[in-house]
């Protein structure tokens, strides 16, 4: 071959070579533009658009008195993007690492963050790393300080509860999800949880918001403002009551309810054991069993205060007078042609008026009253009365996570069902419902419904969106029998009654102990006891109900109702008229009105 045929041959070559790279050059243009442009553009817009979406602050829970339960307080995490860096800032791991108050390698290995490989095997690059989580404005301005631009803080909202564990059953709290746990906060979620912002735009190569064109702005909506019944003065004394009761008696559990008789705005709450709201996620300082709203979760024989509702509707038939005399040193009396043995008392006190049958609770007594209704009225209608003063129902606290009680239908009552339900034994009641039941008497015979929410404002004007008002679930029994029914209570807290130790001078208290022998194997225990105290006063216009109820106490001879509970009634009720400025009852029996919401 010669020179100038082999120079040709590596001309056509080389042109051959050329040709077929501006070929592979077009196939891949016509690729890219026709065959997968929808998918680049999509990528392409997607690396552009911006979708940031705005956190809300969450409503406050405050209590009557204005008093902040739960307050939603901004923090902001701290992170960086690595891929923003600047070649020289990597030399600055140790100051952002003293600035944070973090180990210089956690920061360097942030800083140095390896792109991450997707489902598909691509990698992408990590554009946020958190450094630290929920810092105060201190912590973000040191930061801004060093003028890394690739440093950059997020504000979040972090839920505080500033009294601690303050109400802790009634409020409940947020988990680490964000999610409300039981209590106002989970039961009014949709007024506090408020609405999220976002903000939808483009970005630069850089990728920085091109606010010029941004697209849509939605301002974030801060949840409202809920405002409980509970006083805060008077929850404290209530815990603090309940606390000296653990350490005096060392009770399984405890609950102390304050409520006002005639609105069903319950004033104080507290359940022992209780928890730190701050700490709700600790095993040790805050068990799952600790966290039980037990007044509403917890059932128990009530025991002789029940005894309320047998002496109440025997009067309110006419069946019986408060000088009615019945012998309650018989063993069994009759009941539809057949003998019925009656329960023991706690001491003989022989033919008595039924004055005397309540000021002394007597079992015996009040078992014959009862076994009297319901023989002549019939055992659906003693049903019916016990089901009146909310027994057998839930109370619809707004905190939830309640049971019903125990009540058993008389087709299900066996042969001595009756001489043991009229003095609250065969019944297991809440604490709420026999607290509520209490207040019947002092409520002119309304079995009014539990009330915590006062109203809902809105967070920025404060007015009033939604307004709870008292309301009643039925009327138990005529306002004369309350009446009645009053009278023979205030004689409980007098001479010769089991709760002399709960009357305050000048405020006529009345109320009811109650000593129930718990089950333990299935037998009636003696020396396992739920001690109980229920009243009210003045007893002619009745201000507040208090209960106090201490399961199990532990200490020396028969935990009675009146040696237990009465005392912790009294203290909390003196604490109650200090703080809320209750006047002694006139001269007139009536007790004049304060300001008092």
């Amino acid at each position: 071959m010669t020179l100038p045929q082999a120079r040709q041959k590596r001309f056509l070559l080389l042109a051959w070579l050329v040709s077929f790279c501006f070929v592979a050059v077009i196939a891949r243009l016509v690729w890219l533009h026709w065959i997968e442009a929808p998918e680049l553009c999509a990528e392409a817009l997607q690396a552009r658009n911006v979708f940031e979406e705005k956190d809300c602050r969450r409503g406050e829970i405050r209590d009557s008195q204005n008093n902040i339960l739960a307050v939603s307080e901004d923090v902001w995490d701290i992170g960086v993007d690595p891929q923003s860096l600047k070649k020289e800032e990597f030399n600055r791991v140790g100051e952002v690492a003293l600035a944070l108050n973090l180990p210089a390698p956690v920061v360097n290995e942030a800083f140095r963050r390896a792109p991450r490989v997707d489902a598909d095997g691509n990698e992408r690059p990590v554009r946020w790393v958190v450094l630290a989580h929920e810092c105060n404005e201190a912590m973000v301005k040191k930061i801004k300080a060093l003028n890394i631009k690739a440093l950059r803080s997020e504000l979040k909202y972090h839920r505080n509860y500033p009294k601690g564990a303050l109400a802790a059953h009634v409020i409940g709290y947020i988990n680490k999800e964000g999610q409300p746990t039981g209590g106002i906060e989970k039961a009014l979620q949709p007024f506090l949880q408020g609405q999220k912002g976002w903000i939808e735009s483009e970005r630069d190569g850089r990728r920085r918001e091109i606010a010029s064109i941004r697209l849509r702005e939605v301002t974030p909506v801060d949840g409202n403002t809920v405002v409980l019944t509970l006083n805060s003065f008077v929850q404290k004394s209530c815990e603090d009551a309940l606390a000296a009761a653990v350490a005096r008696y060392n009770p399984i559990s405890g609950v102390i309810i304050v409520s006002e008789p005639k609105t069903g705005r319950i004033l104080g709450l507290a359940n022992w054991p209780t928890f730190d709201l701050n700490n709700y996620f600790d095993a040790k300082l805050a068990p799952m069993d600790s966290q039980r709203n037990r007044s509403v979760s917890d059932i128990y024989e009530p025991g002789s205060v029940f005894k309320i509702v047998s002496i109440s509707g025997a009067l309110e038939e006419r069946l019986i007078t408060p000088n009615s005399v019945y012998d309650c040193s018989l063993a069994s009396v009759p009941y539809h042609g057949r003998m019925i043995s009656l329960p023991a008392d706690s001491h003989p006190i022989g033919t008595v008026t039924v004055r005397d049958i309540v000021r002394e609770s007597s079992n015996r007594g009040t078992v014959q009253i009862g076994m009297l209704y319901a023989e002549r009225l019939g055992e659906d209608r003693f049903y019916n009365l016990i089901k009146s003063f909310g027994f057998g129902s839930s109370t619809q606290l707004i905190t939830g996570a309640e049971v019903p009680g125990l009540l058993i239908k008389p087709e299900n009552w066996d042969g001595i069902s009756i001489s043991r339900i009229p003095m609250g034994h065969s019944v297991s009641v809440t604490a709420m419902q026999m607290h509520y039941a209490m207040s019947v008497i002092a409520a002119d015979g309304l079995l009014m419904q539990p009330q915590l929410v006062l109203r809902v404002e809105d967070a920025k004007t404060r007015e009033t969106i939604v307004n709870y008002l008292p309301h009643a679930r039925a009327r138990a029994i005529k306002s004369s029998t309350a009446t009645q029914v009053a009278q023979l209570l205030r004689a409980v807290c007098g001479k010769g009654g089991t709760a002399p130790i709960a009357d305050i001078p000048g405020y006529e208290v009345a109320g009811k102990t109650g000593t129930t022998q718990k089950l333990i194997n299935g037998k009636y225990s003696s020396t396992h006891h739920v001690a109980s105290f229920a009243g009210f006063f003045p007893v002619n216009d009745p201000r507040l109900a208090i209960t106090v109820i201490i399961d199990d106490p532990q200490g020396e001879g028969v935990a009675y109702g009146g040696k237990v509970s009465a005392p912790i009634f009294r203290e909390v009720a003196e604490n109650c008229i200090r703080w809320l400025e209750i006047p002694p009852a006139t001269a007139a029996g009536r007790s004049v009105v304060s300001n008092h919401p």
